[in-house]
Parts: structure tokens; sequence; C-alpha cells
């Protein structure tokens, strides 16, 4: 994990330093930004202001391609331009969308940059609310644990997801296959959609989340999270 977290972080500093404020990072790997525990091993990224996947593909991979020693492949699908990068002894993914404009936050890289010896750079991400209101709608839409983990993280940080883009999310969901008919959201408004989201966070245990993200958790980061889940998830309601 250490070698594939340095990766990331090579990536993130290259990206800001060669798109600047075009190239807007969102996911899980903000959260790591921000000191959360969980490992990830892939970049979400969102490039601003473009109307295509396709204007930004020969840019996102010439400058990947700039790292020592990467291989670099890709893929493109009507979501996204989907890069995968190998470099020393580490694999990642990178998921790029694109869009005019998208509300953002500015973070800095300071406490995580000094863990692999890179400077502190400011990046921008996708704004928080929006993002917590994105996670929410996707753990609707595939009901992954590691989406919960995400939703408390950002609640315990003061953070409310954002009603517009979450109700827009809710109406037009996009389900996985692993998600039955009789197990999607039937709700109307968001507030419906709290109580549904709380009814499945008040059954969970520390043994499913154990099941879930022990790679992607330290031992000790596990037990009691469950208890820790309900009590921000509640606060919703």
């Amino acid at each position: 994990m250490k070698k594939q977290e340095a990766l990331l972080y090579r990536v993130i500093d290259l990206f800001a330093e060669r798109f600047d404020k075009h190239a807007v990072l969102h996911g899980g790997m903000v959260l790591r930004v921000l000191g959360c525990e969980r490992m990830t091993n892939d970049l979400d990224y969102v490039f601003v202001p473009f109307k295509s996947k396709k204007d930004i593909v020969s840019d996102v991979v010439t400058t990947l391609e700039q790292l020592e020693n990467a291989q670099v492949n890709y893929s493109l699908n009507s979501k996204c331009l989907r890069v995968t990068v190998e470099a020393t002894e580490a694999r990642i993914q990178l998921e790029v969308k694109t869009a005019l404009e998208v509300p953002t936050s500015v973070v800095s890289t300071k406490d995580f940059a000094a863990n692999y010896g890179f400077s502190a750079r400011l990046i921008p991400v996708v704004d928080y609310s929006v993002a917590l209101a994105n996670k929410m709608a996707a753990w609707n839409e595939r009901r992954l644990i590691r989406d919960i983990y995400d939703i408390w993280f950002y609640l315990k940080m003061g953070v409310r997801p954002n009603h517009a883009t979450l109700k827009t999310r809710l109406s037009n969901p996009q389900y996985s296959r692993l998600v039955k008919k009789t197990e999607r959201f039937q709700g109307r408004n968001v507030k419906e959609f709290f109580e549904f989201l709380n009814s499945h966070v008040q059954t969970l245990t520390d043994g499913e989340i154990a099941d879930s993200l022990s790679d992607y958790l330290p031992p000790d980061g596990i037990p009691g999270l469950a208890m820790r889940f309900r009590a921000e998830i509640v606060k919703l309601l």
C-alpha cells in the first residue's frame, strides 16, 4: 500500500503542476488528503471546463507518461477516461471525467505530502457538500460499505450534503446489478432518503465492516465503527 500511495501522490503532484485548477480531485483520495485512515488505490478527477472526455485524453496520457519507468494504458468509455499506471512495483487507476463547471473547495496537501517528501500544494477538490451528496447517491446505487465509511467521515467533519445535488441523483439512480429491485429506495424526497440510509446503518455490524474494509483500514481502526456510523448518520434525521 505504501508504494501505491506514493505513486498516487506523485500523480496528484504532477497534475497540480501541469493542470492547476483544471484538474479537480474528488472521491476517496480527497478524504485521504484530509486525514482519513481509509486507504485507496485509485484517483478520481473532473477536468474543467471541457465538453468531451476526448478533449483531454492526449494531455492526460502524455502527462502520466512523464512518470519515471511508468507503463500507462487507457480506455475511453461512455462514463470516463480510465487509465492504469504501473511504476515502482505499484499499480493505480485513474478515472477522469469532464464538466463545463463544478463547485470546488481548496485543500492543502501539506500533511499528506510530507510523508513522501513532496512540497505542499493547494489543490482544487469538488465542494465538500456536493461530494457528500454524490457519495450518498453512490451508496444508494451500489450499497458498498466503503461509501458508508466516507459518508461518516464527511459528517463527523461537520459537512452536510447539498440537497439539490442529492435530489437530482436520487431522481435518476443508476443501480448496480447487485442491488435488488426490492431493495431500491422508493421514497420521494431527501428526508425519506436519510431515513432509508439510517435504517440500513442501524443494522450494520463491525464484523461486516471488517469483511469489507480490512484491507483498507488499520486493524485497530475497525472496532466500534458501526456505533460511530450510527451516531453520526442519525443526526441527519
